[in-house]
């Protein structure tokens, strides 16, 4: 399930390019306005997290070398759980006013459109509307250490495939029937650098033709691919 949220600047000046943390963190307020409960189980979960939004897509870029300028942007926030989805809705509603980044750019939500459910086959073409993020264990002069991967690393399509049959399998309690689940071809990657509290996660942005089983390919749309989909990474269009 996916919503659209459009958004007004009101504050002058650009929005830094490091915002997804502040996004990911106006979410989760706005979560705990409308549904506690459920913010708290969330918070308070070991496991993964089912939802992931998109980058700011911008409707009127201005020109500018320090940030982003603009006035109108919106995003989309999805989840394969509705429950999540009417809750955020909720509180994006109940609080409209927030701001983002160091500045403190101010914000204001215009409108939360819920969109209509799609509908998936056992091909598609993704294009990531975030970074996605994936990382793997490797030893490093004896000791192991945490390495972000690329697409051009192998390592990286079989963390992305076991990542996701583990989220849908905890997500629906039980295993996909058919886990097949197979990137055919990748283009337009652009590796990205993403600071994420006091560390930086490297990622990309891609298109990619996965053929898989619809179940999986509806679940990689609604909780998005990778890693770390809670933080903004992985939120995925269809081409």
């Amino acid at each position: 399930m996916r919503s659209k949220v459009t958004i007004r600047k009101l504050s002058d000046g650009p929005l830094l390019y490091d915002y997804q943390y502040g996004i990911a963190s106006m979410l989760y307020s706005r979560l705990a306005a409308a549904n506690i409960t459920l913010a708290n189980s969330i918070h308070s979960h070991q496991g993964f997290k089912f939802y992931t939004f998109s980058n700011l897509i911008i409707e009127d870029w201005i020109p500018i070398k320090d940030g982003l300028n603009f006035k109108r942007a919106h995003f989309f926030l999805s989840s394969p759980d509705p429950e999540f989805i009417r809750s955020f809705t909720e509180g994006l509603l109940l609080g409209p006013e927030f701001f983002l980044g160091k500045k403190k750019i101010d914000f204001i939500i215009e409108r939360v459109e819920i969109l209509p459910q799609r509908t998936f086959s056992d091909t598609c073409t993704f294009k990531t509307l975030s970074p996605v993020y994936v990382k793997t264990m490797r030893k490093r002069d004896g000791k192991l250490v945490e390495v972000d991967l690329y697409p051009k690393d192998a390592k990286f399509y079989e963390n992305l495939h076991t990542n996701l049959t583990a989220r849908y399998e905890e997500f629906y309690g039980h295993p996909v029937e058919h886990e097949h689940f197979e990137v055919v071809d990748v283009k337009d990657v652009k590796p990205k650098r993403i600071s994420i509290g006091n560390s930086f996660r490297r990622c990309s942005l891609m298109r990619m033709a996965v053929e898989a089983s619809p179940e999986l390919i509806g679940f990689a749309y609604d909780a998005g691919l990778g890693e770390k989909n809670a933080m903004g990474f992985g939120c995925v269009d269809v081409v």
